[in-house]
């Protein structure tokens, strides 16, 4: 199953190549695309629906947002310290959800 083209995301992220070259860019999105194909049902044809292709660029944007947040914190609060970049994202849940695996134990 391929990914959404590296300019499309390119666009829809609007970042610069200078930040993030396309082979760095390229292997975020094959990544991303990976997990979630292990995550969601995806057509027998590998053609992603518009859901599933806007649930790459927002884990894409993910991605390549907390590259700059190596240790996953953030801030720190006088009284309780660094907070934890959460693993969940509302928009993604909400794009998949429809084609998540059912898994039965």
């Amino acid at each position: 199953m391929a990914g959404p083209p590296i300019g499309d995301v390119r666009a829809w992220l609007q970042v610069p190549s200078t930040t993030l070259t396309d082979p760095q860019l390229q292997q975020v999105v094959d990544a991303e695309t990976l997990l979630q194909a292990r995550a969601c049902r995806v057509p027998d044809d590998g053609t992603l629906t518009p859901d599933l292709v806007q649930a790459i660029y927002r884990r894409v944007g993910r991605e390549v947002a907390v590259r700059g947040v190596p240790l996953g914190l953030l801030g720190a609060d006088a009284e309780y310290g660094p907070s934890r970049l959460s693993r969940w994202d509302a928009e993604i849940d909400r794009l998949e959800g429809p084609n998540r695996r059912v898994v039965f134990g």
